[in-house]
């Protein structure tokens, strides 16, 4: 994983977080269709993941006591975009050949937004639920892939991906920083998949944050 922060103006780094609501109070949102498997074909529902990565966001925010992000499309696009060029370049960069979409900074100006702040998180995850755990592969060639204690690992759904990929980057420092910014007020995620990575293909992730 690898995080980037950028601004119109120097950007202090936050490390104050405000205390955790009380137990209870946040929520996560429910979002419909998120339980569907991401097809290995590569159409992803682009509109699906970003909600589900945003309800999974939300929710980190609302445990710190902050307020939720609203959804913003350009930003949404630009992150499917950067996340399908990494995933073709088969890299996790922040930086890329797209014209016009070379940089983060290039990236948060082609969303059409006007904004003082803006910080941008990337991710790889296999496409099977298999990522840092001990695996057992029965099938290569089925893409049968089971715990150690023999129970099944499916591939990610929609919401099982948004929430793997946020866990990782709440447990990151940097990405958290980014993820609890208490500066931004809209974020948008895409993702492109490999179908050629190890263990039956891989998922990358882009998110942008801005405000």
């Amino acid at each position: 994983m690898q995080m980037v922060r950028v601004g119109l103006r120097a950007l202090a780094v936050f490390a104050a977080i405000a205390l955790p609501q009380i137990a209870g109070a946040c929520s996560l949102a429910r979002v419909s269709g998120a339980d569907v498997v991401v097809p290995a074909s590569g159409r992803i529902n682009e509109a699906l993941i970003d909600a589900a990565i945003r309800a999974e966001v939300n929710y980190q925010r609302c445990r710190a006591g902050l307020s939720e992000l609203a959804a913003a499309p350009g930003l949404a696009e630009a992150a499917s975009t950067h996340a399908k060029w990494m995933a073709r370049a088969q890299t996790m960069s922040h930086e890329s050949k797209v014209p016009g979409q070379s940089s983060v900074l290039a990236r948060l100006q082609s969303s059409g937004i006007d904004f003082r702040a803006g910080s941008e998180n990337i991710g790889k995850i296999a496409r099977y639920g298999i990522d840092g755990i001990h695996f057992r592969i029965r099938d290569a060639g089925a893409c049968a892939f089971a715990t150690q204690d023999g129970t099944a690992i499916g591939a990610h759904s929609y919401q099982s991906l948004a929430r793997h990929i946020v866990t990782l980057w709440v447990n990151s420092p940097k990405h958290r920083t980014n993820m609890l910014d208490p500066k931004v007020r809209m974020v948008g995620s895409g993702a492109g998949y490999d179908p050629s990575a190890p263990y039956c293909g891989a998922f990358y992730v882009s998110q942008n944050y801005a405000g």
